[in-house]
């Protein structure tokens, strides 16, 4: 069992793009509404645009590819290899949104918030 919970957290935690997906969800989630994330993230191109833009960093500054048996650098297979960069920002992005709502509406907070300060 330690070394299934070692190696989740060595391969998923440890993971900058995992990590800034999550940053990325946690600074939407508690600086916006729910109706306006909904609203940004389906009809606005900003954050896909900023999710590409960091997979494709990420890939040309730490992940590299190099050729085989080489030490040349293959720059199409690095930026292509930033598309799965994104794509695991993009879900660990989209994870994060789910587990922080079903946290607050699990605990009823903005149901609760709502019954308490309504006027009568």
């Amino acid at each position: 069992m330690a070394g299934l919970i070692s190696f989740f957290v060595r391969t998923v935690v440890m993971n900058p793009t995992v990590i800034f997906g999550i940053l990325f969800a946690a600074y939407y989630k508690f600086t916006y509404s729910p109706q306006v994330v909904k609203l940004i993230f389906t009809s606005a191109w900003i954050p896909y645009a900023i999710i590409a833009g960091i997979g494709l960093a990420y890939a040309l500054l730490f992940k590299h590819v190099y050729y085989p048996n080489s030490k040349r650098i293959n720059w199409w297979a690095t930026i292509t290899s930033s598309v799965g960069h994104m794509f695991v920002i993009a879900l660990s992005t989209a994870l994060t949104f789910v587990i922080l709502y079903a946290w607050d509406y699990a605990f009823a907070r903005e149901l609760d918030d709502y019954l308490r300060y309504k006027k009568h």
